[in-house]
């Protein structure tokens, strides 16, 4: 058989595969988020920093799927933002310190629907 034969084989047969094992050249997969967001966890930054990372995880967000719910500023200068992905039922909840300096910046994916009432401090 031809080299050309056996390469076109071979593409054929993966992208096949691929189709049938329902990989979108879309969304990033959900072990690849969650190790985005622990590598963009961090504590020790500067405010700019912090408006970096929450600007970089909303587009990275975005672009999987997800949906901006929501991102307030707490009078305890946290930036607490959430995201959520209507078919995969996930929600991405977002802490950023919002002071000139010394801020922790930290990220999690979630199973389900988090709703912003749960941040409400309880009396």
């Amino acid at each position: 058989m031809s080299p050309l034969k056996t390469a076109v084989r071979r593409l054929s047969v993966a992208v096949l595969t691929l189709g049938l094992l329902g990989v979108s050249g879309e969304a990033a997969p959900a072990e690849t988020l969650g190790t985005q967001l622990t590598a963009m966890s961090a504590t020790g930054l500067k405010l700019s920093e912090c408006q970096t990372r929450m600007q970089t995880l909303g587009t990275m967000l975005s672009k999987a799927g997800y949906v901006s719910r929501r991102a307030h500023l707490g009078a305890d200068a946290v930036m607490t933002a959430l995201w959520y992905h209507p078919q995969r039922h996930t929600t991405v909840v977002a802490f950023s310190g919002w002071q000139a300096s010394d801020n922790a910046f930290s990220a999690a994916e979630i199973a389900g629907q988090v709703g912003w009432n749960e941040f409400l401090p309880l009396p």
